[in-house]
């Protein structure tokens, strides 16, 4: 849902921030007063082609931002997948644009800098703009096909229908080159089962080089240890100045003594717990010399199995701990190789996966086929309502070529008079006809899927009276599910808005200025008087004004808010 709308500098506005709400907003005003300015910017935000021209006069540059309030799922996704925005934020994006008297343009989303073509890219899901000359979404081919796989409850479908379509190009690719590299293939797969053979034949167990090496240095250093722990031992128990006898002299020295210390008995337990330590401290020392053995043999052979280890390690440019975990990759990849040498088991794969996407692309389309003769006779019957006699039919056919949504061509085709020949939605060329179109779709559709606004300019070209009314209930009636933004000349499309705005130009500071503000009850009663009036507006008229607002009953919007 757009939030906040702010523009600066840009053809007859100065400085504008506006707020928008749930619901249909209108927006009315005399010709050329500027009507449309909201819409352009929206335009403009979301990518449209913009020359220097529009840039206020005398100003650098002219500048664009809009807040949404994004809830929808699926856009919600596409905005976490590029990090706009992450799983702890308020689904809140702010999209600005920037474009100065050097046609240079820059563009972000939430305060990143982004190409036109991802803004281009989320304005498609964000919003539909109808106006005389295009429209962003209805016209694309893909939406067509996105709205009726909604309306025939197909939308789960087809997105398994693609990855079973992405499955099926990915085995074809891989038959079609083992087909054309079989040969190499082969080769390598025999080259791998050569070093496989060579790593196995080696025998290295798991832990077994840390072992090894632990193992080579105690041998290496056996005499030294030996030693060392001799030493040692006579320090503890040797024939002069030994640990044993410097203890036994303390404990003598101060057993003499005992009698004039305070504390005596603490001192003399210390003194053997000394003793002690010792003794354990000798007999441990005992227990590991013993241990240590001096093998010049062992130690032979050890080196020559760390050599061994070693010598295979440089040849395959590896490290000695990286062997084994080579050998497994290697044996992972040998397998491979043999699944994709064996063309039959390939062949046999693909066909299975052809097989499972034409039953259920053959699913889809069914449902296609029967949601849209549904949807071409509601949209047909509101057309009627909306004073359009012809008819909208949602063709689908089968076409040779598959893809990731079906094997369906879908296309949209109205005539706008009866008797007259049905032609594919895009090349209508009538904007106001157009946006009848794309109301009674929305309308029969009703539902919470992309875009979240919908806004309308000259929907009522060329109507007036009881269509006119017809209008303004179906947008007041798509308000409940949709944020709608209708530009109006009708008074009774006018009454049906939850908000209403009005466009007025004005004089300030010499300079002509657009004046943009929302109307209360009082004023929008004078406006709907003007609407329908003109200059002269009398006080029947002003009645009559109040009586077609008064007459309109609240939207749930209305009523929630």
């Amino acid at each position: 849902m757009l939030l906040n709308l702010q523009i600066k500098d840009f053809l007859l506005i100065e400085q504008l921030e506006l707020d928008f709400f749930s619901g249909l907003t209108v927006i009315t005003g005399e010709t050329g007063s500027g009507k449309s300015i909201i819409i352009d910017a929206l335009m403009l935000i979301f990518g449209a082609k913009a020359g220097t021209d529009l840039i206020r006069s005398g100003q650098p540059q002219a500048s664009f931002s809009a807040s949404f309030q994004v809830d929808n799922p699926k856009v919600k996704n596409w905005l976490q997948e590029r990090e706009f925005i992450d799983n702890h934020q308020e689904n809140l994006i702010i999209c600005r644009r920037v474009i100065d008297i050097n046609s240079r343009s820059k563009a972000y989303i939430n305060s990143q800098p982004v190409t036109l073509g991802t803004l281009k890219e989320l304005g498609e899901m964000l919003l539909d703009i109808h106006t005389q000359h295009a429209s962003i979404a209805l016209l694309k081919p893909d939406t067509q096909r996105i709205l009726l796989d909604e309306f025939a409850g197909a939308a789960d479908l087809v997105l398994k229908l693609g990855e079973l379509y992405r499955k099926v190009n990915q085995l074809s690719n891989k038959l079609t080159q083992a087909r054309e590299f079989s040969q190499d293939l082969i080769l390598k797969q025999e080259i791998l089962s050569e070093k496989i053979h060579e790593l196995e034949a080696l025998g290295l167990g798991d832990q077994e080089w840390e072992t090894l090496l632990l193992e080579q240095k105690q041998l290496a250093n056996a005499n030294f240890v030996l030693q060392e722990l001799g030493f040692v031992a006579d320090l503890i128990n040797g024939e002069a100045n030994s640990l044993t006898d410097l203890s036994a002299t303390m404990s003598n020295r101060l057993a003499k003594i005992s009698e004039y210390l305070p504390n005596a008995d603490q001192v003399i337990k210390l003194t053997e717990s000394i003793e002690a330590e010792i003794g354990e401290l000798e007999h441990e020392l005992n227990l590991v010399a013993n241990k240590i053995e001096v093998n010049p043999e062992q130690l032979a052979i050890v080196d020559g199995r760390i050599d061994e280890i070693y010598s295979l390690a440089r040849k395959y440019r590896i490290m000695p701990e990286e062997i084994l975990p080579q050998l497994t990759r290697w044996q992972q990849e040998l397998s491979q190789l043999v699944q994709d040498t064996d063309l039959a088991a390939l062949d046999a794969e693909l066909k299975l996966a052809e097989n499972d996407y034409l039953v259920l692309a053959r699913q889809v389309s069914q449902k296609r086929q029967a949601a849209a003769g549904n949807l071409s006779t509601k949209v047909t019957e509101l057309l009627h309502s909306l004073a359009i006699s012809g008819e909208f039919k949602v063709n689908v056919g089968l076409t040779e070529n598959w893809s990731a949504n079906g094997i369906d061509n879908i296309q949209y085709l109205v005539c706008f008079n009866q008797g007259m020949t049905l032609q594919p939605l895009n090349k209508v060329a009538s904007g106001g006809e157009l946006s009848r179109v794309a109301l009674a779709l929305y309308v029969t559709l009703s539902i919470n899927n992309p875009p979240e606004l919908i806004v309308f300019d000259e929907i009522d070209v060329g109507i007036g009276g009881g269509v006119a009314e017809v209008v303004g209930t179906l947008l007041r009636q798509l308000g409940i599910s949709k944020q709608v933004i209708c530009i109006t000349h009708q008074p009774q499309a006018a009454c049906c808005g939850d908000q209403h705005i009005l466009v007025q130009k004005q004089a300030k500071s010499g300079q002509t200025q657009a004046k943009i503000e929302y109307l209360n009850q009082e004023m929008r009663i004078g406006e709907i008087a003007r609407m329908l009036g003109g200059i002269n507006i009398t006080a029947t008229t002003t009645s009559h004004a109040e009586e077609m607002l008064n007459s309109v009953s609240p939207s749930r919007s209305q009523v929630e808010n």
